[in-house]
This record gives structure tokens, C-alpha cells and sequence, in this order.
């Protein structure tokens, strides 16, 4: 057997340590010529690799801060990720690619990024025998969100409007813009304020009526070139009416000047007073709609009221005559709002009725005030409560909302520092939650997280009532279709099309769709669909689907079916209202009435009914 010399051995040896050495001592280190930007919770790279490439597995990659004093944001070595000096800031949101290590590829991978993880990042790998070893990468980060516009009153001719918007860093700018793109002068500089490490911008602007009335906020931060913008469109009936005439007057007597520049200021405070009046006005008659029934039923003073209406010509002598002769309040009370709806101006006459009431029953406002505000808190708990797990995992302003509720004094001061101490936004909305059911009134101050959240976040807020709102629509279709299978399997023709349709947007698998196309006939093809619908992973999305398909294509069945509906709930209410009126014998006189069904334009007895049996 033939053998090497060993002098051929050592030198193959010092030959392929040499290429060796050559090939690794050539490569540089290479980093991004620009700063990398992202937004606060993205999950972005720092981009660093081997030029020319060559493997870097065997090799040792440090990722370091130069601003941290434990530098070591993520290290590899001998083969693996070697994260026990880590800094704990870092833990579990730094990762490298490791497929991508053979080509040179030793990039960063940093998750749920925050406003303090911006700043200069060296990647170095000293197992290099080039001179450069290492390269930095700058990480800016920023925080945004979509303005908000309001109408904040009237000046001169114009129409003031604010924009405001928060979460931002670093530092917005804010400008105003017209339809087509046109900067418009601001009333000032825009207000700047710093909450935390964001920022928090607002500015006003006075506009004129255009042709299109359409109006555009921006804020953009240059820095990371993010931008966001709102429009608003103002209402031609929102600006003030234009007094030419007027106006021309005034230039035409310069020789009475003062006397008409007196005269424009009277008007204009006329003008203003009148605008104030009439959103008063439309606030109380606000009112009265919202609680009409219950106005009617505790309303004792309706003979009163309608005597001072009477009196300032707001209701006619019949009415008020009518009211006088009725025998129970709650007559009275409804033939008031008779009255109340059939005025030339409802508006007014109904702010008139308010403040009347507001005089001589003012607990019963106070109380039904409360009673809205607390209704309205309920409602807000509830979604709070409903999207508990989604709002867990998407709110980015956990430590913001918390330090607003601490200040109302509803969180206390050990669970806000929990919480502005824990490191990612989930840690921080748990225990945020964790202090919202342990709190003594949790309905208010779950309301009060709403509405912060919806300060905040507006855009998950809407999201999320969206889908609730479509959550809720798929559900009354399907019910709609569980409810009316049989009919549907006599009646509708088009089985094969719908299951077609379904099959094109995966919602039935393939097989079915086959047996559908195959069964004889329209009902044997309907009841395979049904067996599908059922079998379906989300059987209320598919139902749902399968309505809005039917709606399309055979629209009259569903008319058909909702018209039984109709008359079905119809049919159940008489016949509810029947045994309630069994029930009760002392008011015989209005049970003959409801008995007949024939006169049901007041709705007197019916409505007192239905009320009974809801409450």
C-alpha cells in the first residue's frame, strides 16, 4: 500500500490552514448605510453580514450597545446562541438566523421593539483576521398615531378647527391643508406637550367655505419619514351666514362708521348668543327623546307643564284642554308628547318642555341623568370585558392608560409602579386588568379604561366594534338559517350554485361539492348543503355565507321567511299579551281595548303591557 511522506502530509496541512486563513482574512464586516427605522412594537433587523461571504458558524457574532452597561444584546458561539449575560431588557426578543449563518447572513432580529431600544448597535466578530471586524448599525425609533379633528367654534366668516394628536416620538410636526394640497396658515404654532417619552401635539385653524369644504390634518415626524393624516369635511350650515349687504353698507356710510361698527359688534353677539341657544336647545330636546317612556311614567306634573307651554303659545288651546281632561298622568303625559312632536318646531318647544320640568321635578332629571351615565359606563364595561383577551395581546399604550387612572385616583400606586415596571405591553395590560376587576367600583373604572383606550387607541377601538358588529350579523343569519331549514330544503332551487359559490371560498371541501353536483334532485342537493354547513369548522361564518349567497340569488324566499318572522314574533307577542291580560282584572275598561286589537295607533295599553312583561 502506497503511503504520503509525512513532509507531503504537513505541508497539505499548512496548505489548507492557509487557504483557510486567506478566505476568512479577506472577508469584511459590512453594515447598512442608512439608520434602520421602525415604529414602536414592530419586530425589525439590524442588518450585518460577511463580504465576500463566507460561513460564519464556527465564528463568534457579538451584538452590543455601546450606551448599555451590560452590552451584550445577543452573542453566538461555538456553534449556538449564548445568552446568560444577556441584558434583560433584551431577553427573549433578540434571535439570529441561523440557516442564513453558512452564507455569511449574521443579521439581528429584534421583536416588539421600544422607544428605548433606539441608538447605535455594533456587531463585531473577533474571530476575524481582516482589520474590519465590525460595523454599526443606527436604530431610530418612533411612535405615531392618527390625528383627531373637532369643530371648535365659529370666528369671523370661518369655521375654527382643532386637530390634536398624541403618542408620537420623536417630536411631530403638525400643518393644516386644504383640497388640494395647499398649506393653509395656522392660528399660531402648533401646541407642543411631552407626557412620558411622547409627545402630545394640537393646533387650530380658521377656514373659509370652499367648494368642497374638505379640510386635511397631517402630522408627520421627518426623522423616521412617518406621516399620518385625517379629513374632515364641514358642513355647508356650520359657517356663519355671509352678510354682504351688510357689509357693503358699512364701506358705502363711512360717514357713520362708528355707529355701524357699533352696530356689527350688537349683531354679531346676536349672532353668537343665538348659536349657543340653539345647540342648548337641541342638547334638551336630546333629552326628552331619549327618555321619553320613562318621562311618561314618572312625570307627575304634566297638567302643570302643559298649562306654561299653553301659556307661551307652544301647544294649542284643544291640547291643553285635552291634557287638563285626562284621568291619569300617564295620559296626560302622553298626550303632551303629542303635542311635544306635532309643534311647528319640535326643537324648541321640547327645550321649552325641559326647562319647565327641570323646574318643577329637577330630582327626577338629576336621577335619569344618572341613570344615562350609568348605562352608558355599563356599556363601556362590558366591551371591556367582551375583548379582554384581544385588548391583552394589541394595546401598545398599557403604562399611558394606567398612569391616567392613577391620577383619577381608581388604580393605586403600588399596581401603576407594577406596571410601568413590567417589560412587554402584554405584562402590562395583565396586570392592568388585574387592577381593573380588583377595584372597588370595576364598573366605573372600566369605563373609564374605555374611554382612555379610546383616546389612545382609537383605531382598535373601531376595529374591534367592527368585528363585534359583524360577529353579531353572522350570528343573526345563521340563526336565520337554522331556523327556516326545512323551508329552505323544499324551496330553494339554486342548491348547486350556492355550493359552488361556497366551494370557490373554501368553505365546503371539494368532496361535498362533487356529491352536491351529483344529487338528483333540489332538495337532496339542499340537504348534503345543510350536512356540509353543519360539519363546517365554523359552521355560524359558513350559515352566514350561505345567506348572503341566497340573498343574492333567490332574494324573495328570504323576503318570504322573514315575513313569517315578522308575523310569527307578532303572533307570540298577542298571544303573551293575552295571558298577562288574564292575569289582571283590576283595570277591565283598558283590558276590553287591548282584548279587541283594534285601535292600536296610541298604543296606550300596549305599550304599558309589553313594558310589564320586559320589566
Amino acid at each position: 500500500m502506497k503511503t504520503f511522506p509525512t513532509s507531503a502530509v504537513w505541508c497539505l496541512g499548512i496548505l489548507f490552514i492557509s487557504v483557510s486563513l486567506i478566505t476568512t482574512g479577506s472577508s469584511e464586516v459590512v453594515g447598512p448605510a442608512d439608520p434602520v427605522v421602525a415604529l414602536a412594537g414592530d419586530d425589525i433587523i439590524l442588518p450585518c453580514s460577511l463580504k465576500p461571504s463566507v460561513s460564519a458558524e464556527e465564528m463568534v457574532v457579538e451584538w452590543t450597545r455601546s450606551n448599555l452597561r451590560k452590552e451584550n444584546v445577543h452573542l453566538y458561539r461555538q456553534g449556538r446562541d449564548s445568552n446568560e449575560d444577556q441584558s434583560p431588557s433584551y431577553s427573549g426578543r433578540t434571535s439570529m438566523f441561523h440557516e442564513e449563518l453558512k452564507n455569511g447572513n449574521v443579521s439581528l432580529k429584534l421583536t416588539r421593539v421600544t422607544l428605548s431600544d433606539a441608538g447605535r448597535y455594533r456587531c463585531f466578530i473577533p474571530t476575524l483576521t481582516s482589520q474590519v471586524k465590525e460595523t454599526t448599525v443606527q436604530l431610530l425609533v418612533g411612535a405615531v398615531s392618527q390625528p383627531v379633528i373637532s369643530i371648535d367654534g365659529t370666528k369671523g366668516w370661518g369655521v375654527v378647527l382643532k386637530c390634536e394628536s398624541g403618542g408620537w416620538f420623536p417630536e411631530p410636526e403638525m400643518e393644516w391643508l386644504d383640497s388640494s394640497g395647499t398649506i393653509l396658515p395656522a392660528d399660531g404654532p402648533p401646541e407642543i406637550h411631552r407626557e412620558e417619552d411622547l409627545y402630545a401635539v394640537r393646533r387650530h385653524v380658521t377656514v373659509n367655505q370652499t367648494d368642497t369644504n374638505r379640510f386635511t390634518c397631517r402630522v408627520k415626524q421627518p426623522e423616521i419619514n412617518h406621516l399620518k393624516e385625517t379629513e374632515i369635511h364641514v358642513p355647508d350650515e356650520v359657517f356663519p351666514k355671509s352678510q354682504v349687504g351688510f357689509i357693503v353698507g358699512l364701506i358705502a356710510a363711512a360717514v357713520v362708521v362708528l355707529t355701524a361698527s357699533a352696530g356689527g359688534v350688537y349683531w354679531w353677539r346676536k349672532h353668537k348668543e343665538k348659536q349657543r341657544q340653539r345647540l342648548e336647545e337641541l342638547c334638551d330636546a336630546w333629552f326628552v327623546d331619549r327618555h321619553k317612556d320613562d318621562l311618561i311614567q314618572r312625570v307627575s306634573e304634566g297638567k302643570s307643564i302643559a298649562s306654561e307651554l299653553h301659556k307661551k303659545d307652544l301647544i294649542p288651546d284643544e291640547m291643553n284642554s285635552q291634557i287638563s281632561a285626562a284621568g291619569t298622568r300617564q295620559d296626560q303625559m302622553r298626550l303632551l308628547f303629542k303635542a311635544l312632536e306635532e309643534a311647528e318646531n319640535t326643537t324648541r318647544v321640547k327645550s321649552a318642555f325641559y326647562r319647565i320640568l327641570l323646574r318643577l321635578e329637577p330630582y327626577l332629571v338629576y336621577h335619569l341623568e344618572e341613570q344615562r351615565q350609568r348605562l352608558e359606563e355599563l356599556r363601556d364595561a362590558q366591551f371591556v370585558t367582551r375583548h379582554k383577551d384581544h385588548l391583552i395581546q394589541k394595546v401598545s399604550k398599557g403604562e399611558s392608560i394606567a398612569s391616567e387612572l392613577h391620577q383619577k385616583d381608581l388604580i393605586p400606586d403600588e399596581m401603576n409602579s407594577r406596571i410601568s415596571a413590567a417589560r412587554t405591553s402584554q405584562d402590562q395590560m395583565r396586570l392592568l386588568f388585574k387592577a381593573l376587576e380588583e377595584a372597588e367600583d370595576t364598573t366605573r373604572v372600566k369605563s373609564a379604561f374605555y374611554r382612555i383606550l379610546l383616546d389612545l387607541e382609537p383605531d382598535l377601538v373601531k376595529d374591534l366594534k367592527k368585528k363585534q358588529r359583524q360577529r353579531l350579523e353572522e350570528r343573526r343569519e345563521a340563526l336565520f338559517v337554522d331556523r327556516h331549514k326545512d323551508d329552505l330544503i323544499q324551496k330553494v332551487s339554486k342548491g348547486k350554485s350556492i355550493a359552488s359559490e361556497l366551494h370557490q371560498k373554501d368553505l365546503i371541501p371539494d368532496e361535498m361539492n362533487s356529491q352536491i353536483s351529483a344529487a338528483g334532485t333540489s332538495q337532496d342537493q339542499m340537504r348534503l348543503l345543510f350536512l356540509a354547513l353543519e360539519e363546517a369548522e365554523n359552521t355560524t361564518r359558513v350559515k352566514s355565507a350561505f345567506y348572503r349567497i341566497l340573498l343574492d340569488l333567490e332574494p324573495d324566499i328570504v323576503k318570504d321567511l322573514d315575513i313569517c318572522d315578522d308575523l310569527f314574533g307578532l303572533f307570540n307577542l298577542f298571544e303573551n299579551l293575552k295571558k298577562e291580560i288574564d292575569d289582571v282584572t283590576r283595570e277591565r275598561g283598558e283590558l276590553n281595548n287591548c282584548m279587541d286589537f283594534i285601535d292600536l295607533s296610541e298604543n296606550t295599553c300596549l305599550k304599558k303591557y309589553i313594558h310589564y312583561i320586559l320589566h
